[in-house]
């Protein structure tokens, strides 16, 4: 064991748990590993008695491995009772591949968990653990074959292990190229991976066991998101729910047990699978709003499993050759449309029907699709992304067992059609057309749960009161003068979820009143839309918004385009206690917002192009004299507080510690706000533990210092893991600490803060967490950032663009302790004269020198390099005739952007990497005149690109590994020559893949005028992409 570890500890140990969770048999092992002799007990209250006296006072650190309990806290309870006894400092480590358990495990233990998730490796760290599993010494052309295969089979540990066992003991090439053309799942020992996922597989119910199966029916990496899937299980006919089996399936009671929807059980389902681990919460970075989006995946083993034990009943179709369709599939997903023939071997039994916008259809298609609709008379859900369809859906109204409907786009003739479902319960449509522009009558879907329909449908339907069963009602829109309207959507009582648009529409506070919003007693959102764009000026706003008041039951809440003055009382009186989410955009006349304080149960905070918006809470000419009055700060357990393009904002309340996401962006703050010190009642109390995790400040023009705010607050910042300056011009001082005391900080971005002063910090500039540095650029601290980098040995991804002060990289003082450095960018540098020691990084895999054209010969340090790079991309092949790069011998992929003065690659280079280099990509080579005479000698090479290429007259041999060649922007005589039928097309004909452009002369190449000639030679294993 590490003595890190032990020597914290007076006593470590190791209890192997597995699936049976044996409470006696692991005390037993606790006692006997701190006392070294076996307990005399077999009475489980002697045994706990004895336990609790050996482990009181003492520090110990206990490892609980590979558990499965989460069906019993009492278990639980039971084991770790005796835990409580031990000396503060003591530690339970547990592994487990679900999240229940932690969750189990941390409620029985009375604590929250602190818990780290083990993603899949990235590129480099799954070479070096297959390499770590094979026989020491691996032939060349092996170990190419071997990085082939870790890219088809990803990151995941479990099959690296298993691959490389598999290839160390078949070590002839056949055998690696076959695993690489047929994949993992062939050998035999995938069974020992298939069982541990069945161990997982068989813990849950049959309904839950059903609802993972039916996730085989979409892509590997699918992004799902949970209401709409709940939605199509409930619609495939996968929950049929009873309030009996609630607590079976680990569903909690709740305020709506008697009318709970199919769909909510759906969501539970869900939340139930993804405790256990069978989805994984993923976060995705919108690029337009910076948000972080979440959404879920199945890992790829896990969407492999599905496959596997839905394969009798669940079917999808993804390519033309798909040979086979179980005559009892009931769940079936085509993605091409030449497999709609083969529909008719389960016409009697499909239940679901997904076709999605892969392919295009013809009309043949069309016709085709229609006429298998026409048959499939137990279909419970249709799902057709899929546009230009018009004969297929003249039969929808033959499927009256249709529970879902999802159309791409349809007509008003179609829609008559969809009005016979009866037992419709979903109906969701991206397109509509409108040929007559009459009204909708849809009141005979008496069943219809959710609708969700454009804008240009949902304005001409009528009688939506009769539509009783109405639980989610998207973008309705209110019609100016029509009053009826109004009063009709005030009958539909059982709403969950309802968007209302074009409010600006409402005529007077009569009208708002028969919507009847404060009746609609289950509703749990509601998002309230005003067009400013169309609005007139209007008096009657105020007392419009204010008889439009929610139930107090509501959960989420948005406002949009709202013009009045006045907020509505129910807000300015925090009146909707039960609120979780709140989202307030556009709303241009508002100047100040209540703090919100009151609403304990609010968790998510947004305040978006909120433009006179001046104070939240007090204003601040009430305000007492100091930093923190009782009125300002916001509500107690806010967990994401968004503020963004509010730019006469001053100042933000104090946040509380429970909040992990803030984001401000176009704000006009002078400083960050604090960190409430409601919680501990001293002003610097080292008690408060924050749980912000991710901190996004970007432009913010009058913030000049980070030492005041919660970045002065940093030994209550425990679990700040990102943080992110961006373009604040203004910004002169970072923390006078530095972000050293931030210990969980793994990311940093400092980007377009160009004043920013280089001031001695207190100690080190950065903490030793940190694993992904961005400089871009920071004023006079550049040199200093680069400095404080000595000694993180977590680092690895470091990127420098346009830092103007930097002129050398650091010496191996600094390079030589980052030992986990594996990605530099350095790009557009433009004093930058010398790469310094950056040779000494051996475990650099990704290398990009871009934009820094003075560095040079002179200055270039003297010393060569000991790293192996996987990528190098530079912009001048000057470079590689510079150490360390010329020094480089094990290069796999090498990138030449824009050199536009290169006439020749440098052979010798070319040569000392010939062992390992597979790819050459040039992008501009509109001085190159030929390629080295030699390049028959790179035997590892397999793909090589060249654009704009008009001046090469002719190619030397290429060597006989080679796949794929590309050529682009050729001249017209090349093409000749070695297009097919050409005089020298012999000397690339072993080629598998090639790709040969000559523009036409005077077009730019961007262009689409040129003459090609694209050869791809199916029946080798490799294919051109282009």
């Amino acid at each position: 064991m590490d003595p890190r570890v032990s020597t914290k500890f007076q006593a470590v140990v190791w209890v192997p748990v597995s699936v049976d969770f044996n409470i006696e048999a692991m005390v037993k092992v606790i006692l006997e590993s701190i006392t070294g002799r076996p307990p005399a007990y077999s009475s489980m209250f002697l045994l706990q008695k004895s336990l609790t006296e050996t482990l009181r006072y003492r520090k110990v650190l206990v490892i609980l491995d590979n558990v499965w309990e989460d069906n019993s806290v009492e278990k639980w309870q039971t084991l770790v009772d005796p835990l409580k006894v031990c000396k503060k400092g003591s530690r339970v480590l547990l592994t487990t591949r679900m999240q229940s358990v932690v969750d189990m495990a941390s409620a029985a233990i009375g604590t929250a968990a602190e818990y780290l998730k083990l993603d899949d490796l990235d590129e480099y760290d799954s070479l070096m653990l297959l390499k770590s599993r094979l026989p020491s010494q691996v032939a060349n052309n092996l170990m190419l074959i071997a990085e082939q295969i870790l890219k088809k089979i990803g990151g995941c540990p479990l099959v690296i292990n298993l691959v490389a066992s598999w290839l160390g003991s078949h070590m002839e090439t056949h055998h690696w190229i076959a695993l690489l053309q047929k994949g993992w799942q062939h050998i035999e020992e995938k069974n020992i991976i298939i069982e541990s996922f069945r161990l997982s597989y068989n813990r849950i119910p049959n309904e839950l066991q059903a609802c993972f199966s039916y996730c085989s029916l979409f892509t590997k990496g699918y992004k799902f998101n949970k209401g709409e899937l709940s939605k199509m299980w409930s619609g495939s006919g996968l929950i049929p729910f009873s309030s009996s089996k609630q607590e079976n399936i680990g569903i909690e009671k709740t305020k709506h047990v008697n009318m709970l929807s199919a769909e909510y059980v759906g969501e539970e389902y869900f939340d139930t699978l993804a405790r256990k681990s069978f989805f994984f919460c993923m976060l995705e970075k919108d690029p337009s709003t910076g948000d972080q989006n979440e959404y879920y995946v199945l890992h790829s083993l896990m969407h492999d499993f599905a496959k596997l034990v839905s394969r009798l009943y669940c079917t999808r179709m993804d390519n033309p050759g798909f040979p086979y369709v179980c005559r009892h599939t009931q769940h079936l997903s085509v993605s091409h449309g030449s497999n709609l023939r083969r529909i008719s071997v389960c016409f009697k039994f499909l239940h679901t029907l997904i076709i999605t916008n892969e392919f295009c259809p013809d009309e043949e298609t069309d016709h085709v699709l229609g006429s298998v609709l026409q048959l499939l008379r137990q279909l419970r859900l249709l799902y057709l992304d899929v546009p230009s369809l018009f004969h297929a859906l003249d039969g929808l109204s033959n499927l009256t067992q249709l529970r879902y409907l999802l159309l791409f786009s349809c007509d008003e003739s179609h829609l008559h059609k969809v009005f016979k479902l009866h037992h419709l319960q979903v109906f969701k449509l991206k397109h509509f057309t409108v040929t007559k522009g009459n009204s909708i009558h849809m009141h005979n879907l008496r069943c219809l749960r959710c609708l969700d329909v454009p804008d240009n449908m949902s304005s001409k339907i009528h009688q939506i009161g009769k539509l009783t069963s109405l639980q989610e009602l998207h973008g309705f829109d209110m019609v100016k003068n029509y009053f009826q309207r109004s009063k009709s959507l005030g009958d539909v009582r059982s709403l969950f979820q309802l968007s209302l648009r074009n409010l600006q529409n409402v005529s007077d506070c009569e009208e708002a009143m028969e919507i009847k919003l404060k009746d609609k007693h289950h509703m749990e959102f509601l998002s309230m839309s005003w067009n400013k764009d169309m609005k007139e000026i209007l008096d009657h706003d105020d007392q419009v918004i204010d008889n439009l008041e929610p139930n107090k039951e509501i959960r989420r809440l948005h406002i949009h385009g709202y013009d009045g003055v006045n907020l509505p009382f129910w807000i300015e009186n925090s009146t909707l206690i039960h609120l979780v989410s709140l989202e307030l955009e556009y709303c241009m006349k508002w100047k100040s917002l209540p703090s919100l304080q009151e609403l304990n149960s609010l968790k998510h905070l947004k305040l978006e192009n909120l433009f006179q918006l001046e104070y939240i809470g007090t204003e601040p000419e009430l305000q007492l004299e100091t930093d923190e009055s009782e009125d300002a700060w916001l509500p107690p357990f806010l967990s994401t507080l968004k503020v963004r393009w509010c730019p006469n904002l001053k100042q933000l309340p104090a946040i509380p510690c429970t909040l992990e996401l803030l984001m401000i962006k176009h704000v006009h703050l002078a400083s960050l706000p604090r960190i409430h010190q409601r919680y501990t009642g001293a002003r610097y109390s080292q008690s408060v533990k924050s749980q912000l995790s991710f901190l996004h400040i970007e432009s913010c023009p009058h913030l000049t210092s980070l030492n005041k705010g919660l970045l002065e607050q940093q030994e209550q910042l425990h679990s700040l893991t990102t943080l992110s300056l961006r373009h604040c011009e203004r910004l002169h001082h970072l923390p006078t600490r530095g972000f050293a005391e931030l210990h969980r900080l793994t990311s940093l971005e400092v980007v377009a803060c160009p004043i920013l002063r280089d001031v001695n910090t207190r100690g080190s500039l950065l903490p030793t967490s940190l694993m992904n540095l961005d400089v871009n650029p920071c004023g006079d601290t550049e040199a200093s950032i680069l400095m404080a980098l000595q000694n993180l040995s977590a680092l690895r991804r470091l990127t420098l663009f346009n830092c103007s002060n930097i002129e050398e990289l650091p010496s191996v003082k600094v390079f030589g302790t980052l030992n986990n450095l594996i990605d530099v960018s350095i790009c557009r540098c433009k004093n930058l004269i010398s790469l310094g020691a950056i040779g000494a990084v051996a475990s650099l895999r990704k290398l990009s020198i871009l934009c820094c054209d003075k560095i040079s010969f002179s200055h270039s340090p003297q010393d060569g390099c000991c790293f192996k790079l996987q990528k190098l991309r530079i912009d001048r092949q000057a470079l590689l005739l510079m150490e360390p790069l010329r020094s480089l011998r094990h290069t796999k992929e090498l990138q030449i952007g824009d050199d536009y003065a290169m006439e020749s690659l440098p052979e010798e280079w070319l040569l000392q990497n010939a062992a390992s280099l597979h790819s050459i990509e040039i992008g501009v080579a509109e001085a190159l005149r030929s390629l080295p005479s030699e390049m028959k000698k790179l035997g590892s090479l397999q793909n090589l690109h060249i654009e704009r290429a008009q001046l090469i007259q002719s190619l030397p041999q290429l060597p006989a590994s080679l796949r794929k060649l590309a050529i682009w922007g050729c001249n017209t005589s090349f093409l000749k020559r070695y297009g097919s039928g050409g005089e020298d097309w012999g000397k690339i004909a072993h080629i598998a893949a090639v790709d040969i452009k000559a523009y036409s002369e005077g077009t730019y190449y961007g262009d689409d005028q040129s003459q090609d000639f694209i050869n791809s030679n199916s029946s080798r294993p490799f294919i051109m992409i282009d």
